[in-house]
This record gives C-alpha cells, sequence and structure tokens, in this order.
C-alpha cells in the first residue's frame, strides 16, 4: 500500500532528524480501537487511513504549555489518536443542532478554486479529523460530505478557526505524500518554543514555532487559483 510506504519513510525521517517527536509516536492501534472509531463516526475509515493508524495510533503526549509535553508529531500539529479523533468529532457533533452552531452554518466559506468540491458549511458530521492544531480547534481532515465536485475523503481544512476551506489534498495518500516531500525539503526542522511570559527554559518543538503547517498546505492549494 502506497499509503504506507510512504508514512514508514516519514518514521524513518522522524527517527533521523527529530528523534524527540520519533519517540512520541504511539504504538499500533488494537482492531478494537479502529472499530470503536468507526461505530461512533458511522462509516468505515479509508484503507490507507486504517493502516496507517495501525502503525502509530497517533502520538503519545499532545500537551501542549508542560515541560513534560510531547514534540508534534506533524510539523507544528498533533497527530490524532483513534481517541481523539473519536472524542473530538463526537463534541462537534453533539452542538451540530445547538442553535448557536447553527446561526455559524452560514459563515462556512470556500476559496474560489474549491468551489463545488467542498460544502460552504462551518461543520459537518462528515468531516473526520486526523490532525489538529495544538493550541486551538482547528484540523486537517477526511470530508465524506463534499461537495457535488468533491470526492468522498479528500483532505480539507475545517474547525473554529478555518471557516474557509480548501483542498488540502485529493486523498489521505496524496497528503502523506506532501508531507513526507515538505519535512524532505528542511523546512521543517526540529526547534525549540518559548511560552508566551515563560522565563523558562525553551521547549522542543517541530518547525518554526510561527509557522503551521495549516500554512503550507494552504499555500499548496494557492496557486491553483490563478491556473
Amino acid at each position: 500500500m502506497r499509503a504506507l510506504d510512504v508514512f514508514n519513510d516519514y518514521v524513518a525521517w522522524l527517527r533521523d532528524n527529530v528523534p524527540l517527536a520519533y519517540e512520541n509516536l504511539a504504538g499500533p492501534a488494537r482492531p478494537r480501537q479502529l472499530a470503536m472509531l468507526e461505530r461512533a463516526i458511522g462509516r468505515p475509515l479509508p484503507a490507507e487511513v486504517a493502516a496507517v493508524l495501525s502503525v502509530h495510533n497517533g502520538q503519545i503526549d499532545s500537551a501542549v504549555g508542560d515541560y513534560d509535553h510531547g514534540v508534534p508529531c506533524i510539523p507544528t500539529l498533533v497527530f490524532m489518536s483513534t481517541r481523539e479523533i473519536r472524542r473530538t468529532w463526537q463534541l462537534w457533533d453533539s452542538v451540530k443542532d445547538d442553535p448557536a452552531t447553527q446561526s455559524l452554518q452560514s459563515s462556512g466559506m470556500v476559496y474560489p478554486a474549491a468551489q463545488g468540491k467542498i460544502k460552504p458549511l462551518y461543520s459537518s458530521p462528515g468531516w473526520i479529523p486526523l490532525w489538529s492544531d495544538p493550541t486551538r480547534p482547528d484540523y486537517i481532515g477526511l470530508d465524506f460530505d463534499p461537495g457535488p465536485a468533491g470526492t468522498p475523503g479528500q483532505i480539507i481544512n475545517f474547525g473554529r478557526n478555518e471557516e474557509c476551506h480548501h483542498l488540502c489534498a485529493p486523498t489521505y495518500t496524496d497528503l502523506l505524500e506532501f508531507l513526507l516531500a515538505e519535512v524532505a525539503s528542511g523546512a521543517w526542522p526540529a526547534t525549540e518554543i518559548v511560552e508566551d511570559d515563560d522565563d523558562r527554559d525553551p521547549l522542543p518543538w517541530f518547525g518554526e514555532p510561527r509557522s503551521s503547517f495549516f500554512n503550507a498546505l494552504h499555500d499548496r492549494f494557492e496557486p491553483q487559483r490563478r491556473d
């Protein structure tokens, strides 16, 4: 499976270049954990997503601002476990009928090149998070509720601060290939981060602290707008 080959190459890169992120990778997801996630979201995971989680079920520690926090296993982002994916999806699903959430649906937007591919919504039960911002509820994940020109399982951005959506990758395999190419380019080295108003020593980090992998995915999308 191409996705698993690419992910294994990425893990090998982490081992050699960001060892603290490599050490923070969790062990494999058990079949029961994958089944619990699939029952919760009401659909099977794409085979490539299940295969990757079956090798590493996200990361061990995703806390930020704690001296025992784990280094992100995706540049500046948390590699979510089956438990985190399930709990996050359930939280968003539990408030989908709340009047406050309903009033936000009209605030959803789509970049021009993704018109028709992604629904202009604030949230959808068909959006399944896979990677998350460690400091705010924003995600990169699967879109099983695409627009008429979209494809189920495409990768999009969404969350509280990601109300304008773009296509991050056509498939999860494409997302992993872009991730591997990005880190191999040297754009996301092992670094350190300093908490605001914190006079303690810097914390280990992955990627420039003022950058976000959200931006790299957006920049990949942007040239399509000029075609």
